[in-house]
């Protein structure tokens, strides 16, 4: 059984949506039009799922182009109930009043959800039963008033056991706004998923997807475009939908950092560059809009010498050159993905590290420190995501960093590790295995 969460802007969908998933998914902002694309979710211990929808405002044109597009596809979705909120102190309005009588003709069951009744003490007003629906309920998310009588609703479809959609990868789309992701993100699902447009910042929360890839169910998430620090006020929805953002980096398997070609690299994309690849566990870079570059060859070759010399500990990194609205070489980005980063194994012997250690620095000695010549011990891999390296050695504080740099280049060249920051841990511990 699914529902849909529908009303007019700031009515309360996306705390609805929260509280009944039990997540934190949709940034909630007291600013109208948040939420920009349709969200999905199962209810906490049922079997039911919940969407979110972008607000509802019949009497404008551009919002009500947006609605139409978003709410005929969830409605192919075996939608069996509307939810349609309503703020307390809007009491009977034309507006909410108009959508209703629309959503009637779908002949689904409407339960009017009337959200920030703030002063639960005293009696609601009698204004609600204008609209002709028996199935009213008095919410308050801000004072967690009335939440248990919702919940209650849904209590029917309590199963014993409840479990996430499951998956087998995760991928997440980093980049700043306007450089296509969302344009890629439907160009992989094969429809139109998440809201595109010329606007830069349309996507203001992250859009949660799944789609199968050679007997593989894969999980997307689209997040919102991070824009320069200097640009975001404080407490904005830009500014949660980054610290969204970034909240997504260490729960997925690869990171996608998408670039807007016809802009070219700039100091935040480095940035961005920089943030995503100490955190996470792999990623690529995708330089999108490539379509619209008239020396195509020239472009890459300055771009890949530019990403060598800016990122010197992620040379390793592969970098895919697309047209996100073409679909030129989308689908190659998900092949590598597939192959070299979900399917690969980065499990390295004990064994093999160390004889690797040996080698490596019998051919190039570390530089004498007060007379007396470094001992490297012993190594052992203490994470496999991203690969983790610790090498227990004498002076491990004094180590020159050109050295360190010597011994992680010679270790992705001699075990072909790609996509990631290889890290290093240096350890001065008379038991290795501390």
């Amino acid at each position: 059984m699914s529902y849909l969460l529908i009303g007019k802007p700031n009515a309360g969908k996306s705390s609805i949506f929260n509280l009944l998933t039990s997540s934190n998914y949709n940034i909630v902002h007291p600013e109208a039009g948040t939420t920009r694309d349709w969200h999905k979710e199962l209810i906490t211990d049922t079997s039911s799922y919940i969407y979110d929808t972008p607000g509802v405002l019949i009497n404008q044109s551009n919002n009500n182009i947006i609605f139409n597009k978003f709410f005929n596809k969830i409605l192919n979705q075996n939608i069996e109930t509307f939810l349609y909120v309503i703020q307390y102190k809007d009491g009977f309005n034309q507006i909410d009043n108009f959508s209703i009588n629309l959503l009637r003709k779908y002949n689904k069951k409407i339960l009017l959800i009337i959200n920030k009744f703030d002063n639960f003490k005293k009696k609601p007003i009698d204004d609600f039963k204008e609209y002709g629906i028996l199935d009213v309920i008095f919410i308050s998310c801000s004072h967690n008033y009335g939440i248990d009588i919702l919940k209650s609703f849904f209590s029917y479809n309590i199963i014993d056991s409840f479990k996430d959609i499951s998956f087998d990868f995760s991928i997440a789309i980093f980049g700043k706004p306007n450089a296509g992701k969302s344009t890629y993100l439907n160009s992989l699902l094969g429809y139109q998923r998440a809201l595109t447009s010329p606007i830069a910042g349309t996507t203001s929360d992250y859009v949660v997807d799944y789609f199968h890839y050679k007997k593989k169910n894969i999980k997307i998430i689209d997040t919102a475009g991070i824009g320069r620090k200097a640009n975001i006020k404080n407490k904005s929805i830009n500014f949660f939908s980054v610290k969204k953002s970034f909240e997504n980096i260490k729960i997925i398997d690869s990171a996608i950092i998408l670039i807007d070609a016809k802009e070219e690299i700039d100091r935040q994309d480095k940035r961005i560059i920089k943030l995503i690849s100490d955190k996470s566990k792999s990623i690529i870079l995708i330089f999108n809009k490539i379509d619209l570059i008239d020396n195509k060859e020239n472009y890459k070759s300055n771009v890949i010498l530019d990403i060598s010399n800016s990122f010197s500990e992620i040379k390793n990194i592969k970098i895919f050159f697309i047209s996100s609205l073409n679909k030129s070489n989308v689908l190659k980005t998900i092949d590598y993905l597939f192959e070299f980063i979900f399917l690969k194994n980065s499990k390295i012997s004990t064994s093999k590290l160390n004889t690797w250690l040996k080698k490596v620095t019998g051919e190039n000695q570390h530089p004498l420190i007060s007379n007396k010549k470094i001992n490297f011990k012993y190594a052992v891999q203490v994470k496999e995501k991203p690969v983790t390296i610790k090498i227990f050695c004498s002076y491990s504080n004094k180590l020159r960093n050109n050295y360190k740099r010597y011994l992680m280049n010679k270790f992705n060249n001699d075990f072909k590790i790609l996509n990631q920051k290889t890290k290093f841990i240096f350890s001065s511990s008379m038991n290795p295995y501390v």
